[in-house]
């Protein structure tokens, strides 16, 4: 039961990140168009980039994210022969996380995300912020 538990905080940990990857990239998008001091922000963007370039490597190279690994390592030691959960959450999260879907459909837009988070952070860079002494 507790392998059952650990699969499907993996899998909400896995949405909240393809959620993190979606934001990173609105983020920039309205930063871009709408108030660029959004863009100085060196940590949100720094992690944002590093994942979405992670991401699209994965992609373009066909290997599995390694939280689908794990999941997937979990759920066979809860059960070998598990093919849906029970929760009605977790059931509608998968999808969601493993449409299924051509992968170039995701492949393609990853990329895009990925390059264009790219290019908005050297042209753009983030400001980080240096804390003087005594202030």
């Amino acid at each position: 039961m507790v392998y059952k538990l650990l699969a499907e905080i993996i899998l909400v940990v896995h949405f909240l990140w393809i959620l993190f990857m979606l934001y990173g990239f609105g983020y920039n998008v309205v930063g871009l168009l709408f108030n660029k001091k959004l863009l100085y922000n060196f940590w949100l963007r720094t992690i944002h980039l590093l994942g979405i370039l992670y991401v699209a490597s994965l992609a373009v190279l066909g290997k599995y994210c390694p939280l689908t690994i794990l999941e997937a390592k979990l759920r066979q030691k809860f059960d070998a022969t598990f093919s849906q959960p029970e929760s009605f959450i977790i059931y509608h999260l998968e999808k969601i996380v493993y449409p299924e879907i051509e992968p170039l459909v995701i492949i393609i837009p990853t990329v895009i995300i990925a390059l264009f988070s790219f290019l908005i952070y050297i042209i753009l860079p983030p400001k980080k912020k240096l804390k003087m002494l005594g202030n």
